[in-house]
């Protein structure tokens, strides 16, 4: 179900946190090894609290629990983690579908279409 339009504060927190899954996704991609370091995590505990901040007030959305800097987290944790803020991500897209109009206009891309190629 299609909600009001968010205001511009909300959307731009949007917006930088798709950026960060965005980047986490691309990383995971390479196939990195072994325990994440602290600057991860701490950047995995920031996305957490944005997203928490950003989903608290839409009902249906998941509440992500911070992660304890001090007990391991292997790669296989941070592709659950970012599967799930993905598809919170998603869902938020659903319920606010003018992010989705915004960010395509942005790109100077007409909606259903990828923005066209850049010299």
């Amino acid at each position: 179900m299609t909600q009001p339009n968010l205001k511009p504060h909300r959307v731009a927190i949007y917006n930088h946190l798709s950026r960060e899954i965005a980047a986490l996704n691309y990383i995971r991609r390479e196939k990195p090894t072994g325990a994440l370091g602290p600057t991860t995590l701490s950047t995995c505990n920031r996305l957490i609290a944005t997203a928490n901040r950003l989903f608290r007030p839409v009902p249906g959305l998941p509440q992500f629990a911070h992660i304890d800097p001090t007990s391991p987290m292997t790669q296989a944790d941070l592709a659950l983690l970012t599967a799930r803020l993905t598809a919170a991500c998603f869902a938020f897209e659903e319920r606010y579908r003018h992010l989705v109009a915004e960010r395509q206009s942005a790109l100077g891309a007409p909606a259903g279409f990828p923005a066209p190629t850049r010299p």
